[in-house]
């Protein structure tokens, strides 16, 4: 066989190794995005009776409590018609003082109606939520749609008023780092006036209409983790292609030394995981990076070899040296993930 072509196979075998590790418990998606024990709701208001709903009146503010966010929703509505009953969405995470007069009881349900519309003109339509790729990437992206507290309503009560507070839905990063806070307000009856008083100018509002619901969304974002993402991602995938681009080429013009092509694979082994939107286990970072470490000074050896390579003691405790060096830097890298998050 060609050497060069020699050479190409031991490189694809190298990163055919790399893909099939990243199939393993060690490295996965729900570990760089954290998300499974996160249950996403929409909050809100549905009517029975719609028709009979007036004056409809939304305000929403996001206030302090003990250093957590709650999401606020001042309710206000007049109703004229027969008996009926309204769900408020969502669980509510304060008590709702209806008012006197108002019946109501607990019981918690999941809603019928379109909500995979709502679902899906969230995360796939163009600028409904403004983080979408990200949540596409988590396994339980979609906002369910329950209640616990039904509410009576009757033309003798005529108006109602009342605050619901609801925790909002957040969206995780590696580490537990919070990417952004969002609330999702539906009801299927006409909303008069909306009020907003949210002044975050990390934060971003709409209210749109989908398969005869009314929907306003609040992303409370953390700019600043999300610039840092969008970076490393980029700089990760950059540098995993040009590298492997450029161990290409060494292969090819016959150029490549030992410590350039060991230093090349050292580098592409985190930065592969990165391109493959993989998050990395501490036992990854561990146990199997200087693994691979070990497998990269031996794929190294060959690459950069004019004859063909032979292993002796000398060789193999180069490679377990070059193992324990990974191992040190791996632990070092550990620090800030542990520290830091």
């Amino acid at each position: 066989m060609n050497k060069r072509i020699k050479k190409l196979v031991i490189l694809a075998i190298f990163l055919l190794a790399l893909m099939l590790v990243s199939l393993t418990a060690f490295f996965s998606k729900s570990l760089m995005w954290p998300n499974s024990n996160v249950e996403r709701e929409f909050d809100g208001i549905l009517f029975n009776n719609s028709d009979g709903v007036e004056n409809l009146q939304v305000a929403r503010s996001v206030v302090q409590d003990g250093g957590e966010k709650l999401i606020k929703y001042d309710i206000k509505f007049d109703y004229k018609g027969e008996d009926t009953t309204a769900r408020i969405m969502g669980t509510p995470v304060r008590q709702i003082f209806f008012g006197e007069g108002v019946k109501f009881s607990k019981s918690r349900v999941n809603l019928k109606g379109d909500f995979d519309k709502i679902n899906k003109s969230l995360f796939e339509e163009k600028l409904k939520l403004k983080v979408k790729d990200f949540y596409n990437k988590t396994e339980n992206k979609e906002f369910k749609a329950v209640s616990e507290v039904k509410l009576n309503l009757s033309e003798k009560v005529g108006e109602y008023e009342f605050e619901v507070y609801y925790s909002p839905n957040p969206l995780y990063f590696s580490g537990g780092q919070k990417v952004e806070d969002a609330s999702i307000f539906v009801t299927n009856a006409k909303v008069e006036n909306w009020t907003e008083t949210t002044k975050s100018t990390d934060s971003v509002k709409e209210a749109y209409t989908n398969s005869g619901y009314y929907i306003n969304k609040l992303e409370l974002i953390n700019q600043s983790l999300i610039n840092k993402i969008s970076l490393i991602n980029t700089i990760s995938t950059v540098v995993f292609l040009v590298l492997t681009l450029c161990v290409i080429v060494l292969i090819w013009i016959d150029k490549g030394s030992f410590p350039m092509y060991l230093g090349a694979l050292f580098i592409m082994i985190p930065t592969f995981f990165r391109f493959m939107d993989k998050g990395t286990s501490n036992l990854g970072v561990l146990i199997v990076y200087p693994i691979l470490g070990f497998i990269a000074s031996i794929v190294a050896r060959f690459l950069s070899a004019d004859d063909d390579v032979t292993f002796g003691i000398k060789e193999i405790k180069q490679s377990i040296a070059f193992l324990l060096m990974y191992f040190v830097v791996s632990v070092l890298f550990m620090i800030p993930r542990v520290f830091i998050g």
